[in-house]
């Protein structure tokens, strides 16, 4: 599993909408909110790639915080299989 920072850089408005959009189309991956236009995403790698590659958001690897509590804001989207 991966984690990434994802940052929103559109209107921070749109961020909602935008994350939403997200959460719909990849639906194997676990955010966690550290802000409103920042988040958590932990994800296989293929999907991890992916997310990185979307228009409007940064990506950068969450060094150090993946074997550590990703419990340092809201679930946006919790899926267990």
């Amino acid at each position: 599993m991966t984690t990434l920072t994802l940052t929103f850089n559109g209107a921070p408005r749109q961020a909602r909408q935008a994350l939403g959009e997200l959460l719909l189309r990849f639906k194997s991956a676990y955010f966690v909110e550290r802000s409103s236009t920042e988040f958590l995403v932990t994800a296989d790698a293929a999907t991890a790639t992916e997310l990185a590659r979307q228009e409007l958001w940064s990506s950068a690897v969450a060094h150090g915080e993946a074997g550590g509590s990703p419990n340092t804001g809201s679930v946006a989207r919790k899926r267990t299989h």
